[in-house]
Order: structure tokens, then C-alpha cells, then sequence
């Protein structure tokens, strides 16, 4: 658990600028419907943001992922100053580009953060890598050139690239990537077990140079699959979160022509793509048995690319907390959902929002839980705010 976190949840939340006098605890509270929530503009100028998170460093900086290549960091203040440009080895095409950035657990002593971008040698290579800040994890700034590759897959499409990573509660980092691109899973890496593509990774990047399998990956002793899967069956996995309370991952599958999911992912889970779609049979003699099924789904009425967001656990809203917030880049206005979740069965939630003015590519969660927006073609971030 973050360090920032533990001082949240013993001394409560900051204010703007200073903590507060007394301590004001935000975990424990009971969710109550009927909160209405504002999305406010905080900071614009952010080229296609696509990815927001923390350090966990105590010094309440998000930090927003470009994707042509670079990272900005910003202030509660709403100050941008850059903070890590690879634009130089980033292919930036389509779904492709600097998707994602997590921080190490224990960044404020090691100066740790890992990225995952397309590789323009060859086109379409996905790359995690390592990059470290030298100096002063709080005050400085990442060296380049201390790049430390883990792992590599090519992509043979511009799609269905996933894109994200992040830490679990557990320490190791989790990694998404989707079926290789194309339409219908035309490469086969939906049931394939063999490679990367179509997964939910997990690897411990503390242990062997460059990463260890966990001993308790769900299929380690499976000479069939790759031994880093945590779960697969996935079609595009466009943004994943922890929920800091309950440990819960919550995955969003882009769906192929009829359904977007939501997925509680679970060890060794198949989430049936390219038999299954969402809840109905995609293939045309699949077992829906076989799979296992969304949290929640919707069709092409609704929306057509899920945008996968956080169960709320912020300080503002209280009355929201275990909401999960999530969205839909809709190419005419995405708007902002809202579910309930009681631990086994998901049901609309208190919030909605129809048009957001924006086209939501991203959501983010800073080191107190409050939420935020990322708005892809205006290049802003918006914050969800009590109405």
C-alpha cells in the first residue's frame, strides 16, 4: 500500500493546499445514493492524454501520459512541467503510442517507474521498460537513458494494443495487452495460451533481472501457457484499476460489434474472446459455460469503445464510495457511468452523466482517490467535483 495512502487513512484528507487541522477519516463510510457529480475542467494543454496516475510519494503530483511520448507531471496547483520525453523511440499511430506509466511501490527511496509504448523497430512492438530518476525521486526527474527493457511483443495491427500497467496490492505489476489487432481476433490469440497477446500479465520485477514469475501465477506448472498470465480471453482491455480498499481489479474489454464488458478479473480467469462476447456467444457453437462471465455489460445502443474507470474512494464525495466510474469513447460525446457493486452483482449506479463534452480515452486516480477525466482530442483533464 502507498505510504500516502496510510497517512489518508489515519489522518485524513488534505485540503487544497494544506492538510486539515483535525483529522477527517475517509475510509469506513457507507455509500448513500444520490450524490450528484460535477466534471470540471483543471488543467488543458495536455497532448492526447491517455493515461493518469500517482507516485505514491507524498507529494500529491499526478502524472499524465502524451501519447506521442511524453510525461507530464502536475501539480495540486494544476502546474505542468514535463517530466520524462521518449518521444524519440515512441511509434505513435492509431491505438498505438505511450500508453502507460506505474510507479514502483517504494518509488520515493528507489526512483522506479515503468512504461509500456509502441516500439517503431519494427513497427507495432510493445515494450515495457524500466527508467529511473537518479537523483531525487521527489524533485527530479527520470534519466532516458537509464531505459531497462523487461519484456517486448509484436503487435501485428495498429489495434487492440491494451496499453496499460499497474502495480496490485500484492507489489507485482500487472500488465494488459489485447488480441493483436484487426477484427474478429483475425490473428487467433484469443484462445491462444502461448502468447502474451489476449492477456492480464503479472510479473515480480524485484526478483531476477529483468522480471520473476510469481509462484502463485495461476499457470506456472502449465507447460501450455505462458507462465506470466494472470488472465485471458481478452479482446482489448482498454484500462484496468485497483480498488484501494477491497484489492478488486476491474478490467474494461472493448467489444467486437455487439458488447462492451466489465470484467472483476479473477486468478486464472478466461474471459472467453474470440468464442464469447460479453455474455453472448461470438462464435457459433460456443459453451458460455466454459467462461468466465462480465460483471456488466451494454451494446451498441449505449455506446461502441469502453473507456475503463475506478471505484471511487476519495475524500470529496463520501456518499459515492465503491461507485466504480467509467465511460465510453464515443465519437460523437462520451458520457460518464456509474455502477454499483455489492461484492458479486453490479447494478446501475447513482451517477450519470449523458455528454461530457469530451472524448474520454482515460481515467485517472490521484493519491488521495479523487477521480479525473481525460479528455483525448481537447487534450484536458477534468475532475470529478460534487455537483
Amino acid at each position: 500500500m502507498h505510504r500516502l495512502l496510510l497517512l489518508v487513512l489515519l489522518f485524513g484528507c488534505p485540503t487544497e493546499e494544506e492538510p486539515p487541522p483535525e483529522p477527517q477519516l475517509c475510509d469506513g463510510i457507507e455509500t448513500v445514493s444520490g450524490t450528484s457529480v460535477e466534471l470540471v475542467e483543471w488543467v488543458n494543454g495536455i497532448e492526447s492524454p491517455v493515461h493518469l496516475t500517482h507516485a505514491g510519494d507524498g507529494t500529491r503530483r499526478v502524472f499524465v501520459v502524451e501519447q506521442g511520448g511524453r510525461i507530464q507531471a502536475i501539480t495540486q496547483g494544476g502546474t505542468v512541467s514535463e517530466y520524462l520525453d521518449i518521444s524519440d523511440r515512441v511509434h505513435h499511430l492509431q491505438e498505438r503510442g505511450l500508453l502507460s506509466v506505474a510507479f514502483h511501490p517504494d518509488f520515493a527511496n528507489n526512483g522506479r517507474l515503468f512504461v509500456y509504448y509502441t516500439n517503431p523497430a519494427p513497427a507495432g512492438t510493445t515494450t515495457v521498460s524500466q527508467f529511473r530518476v537518479t537523483g531525487d525521486p521527489l524533485s527530479d526527474t527520470p534519466d532516458p537513458e537509464s531505459e531497462i527493457v523487461l519484456l517486448t511483443q509484436e503487435q501485428p495491427a495498429a489495434n487492440h494494443n491494451g496499453g496499460q500497467l499497474a502495480f496490485g496490492p500484492d507489489g507485482y505489476l500487472y500488465i494488459a495487452l489485447g488480441d493483436g489487432g484487426g477484427a474478429g481476433d483475425t490473428y487467433g490469440n484469443g484462445q491462444n495460451p502461448d502468447t502474451f497477446l489476449a492477456k492480464l500479465l503479472r510479473i515480480d520485477i524485484d526478483g531476477d533481472a529483468p522480471y520473476a514469475i510469481p509462484s502463485d501465477n495461476p499457470f506456472v506448472d502449465d507447460a501450455a501457457h505462458r507462465p506470466e498470465t494472470w488472465a485471458w480471453g481478452l479482446r482489448n482491455p482498454w484500462r484496468f484499476s485497483f480498488d484501494r480498499v477491497t484489492g478488486e481489479l476491474w478490467l474494461a474489454d472493448v467489444g467486437q460489434s455487439d458488447r462492451e464488458e466489465i470484467n472483476v478479473i479473477e486468478k486464472g480467469g478466461n474471459y472467453g474472446w474470440s468464442e464469447v462476447e460479453g455474455e453472448i456467444c461470438y462464435s457459433s457453437n460456443c459453451d458460455l459455460s466454459a467462461f468466465d462471465p462480465p460483471v456488466w455489460t451494454y451494446g451498441r445502443g449505449i455506446g461502441i469503445s469502453i473507456t475503463g474507470g475506478f471505484a471511487y474512494r476519495g475524500c470529496a464525495m463520501p456518499d459515492l464510495h465503491g461507485v466504480y466510474f467509467y465511460s465510453d469513447y464515443n465519437y460523437f460525446n462520451s458520457p460518464l457511468f456509474s455502477l454499483n457493486w455489492d461484492g458479486s452483482v453490479a447494478t446501475e449506479g447513482p451517477v450519470y452523466i449523458e455528454q461530457t463534452n469530451s472524448f474520454v480515452s482515460s481515467f485517472g486516480e490521484d493519491e488521495f482517490g479523487e477521480l479525473y477525466v481525460l479528455d483525448h482530442s481537447i487534450g484536458r483533464i477534468l475532475k470529478l467535483t460534487p455537483g
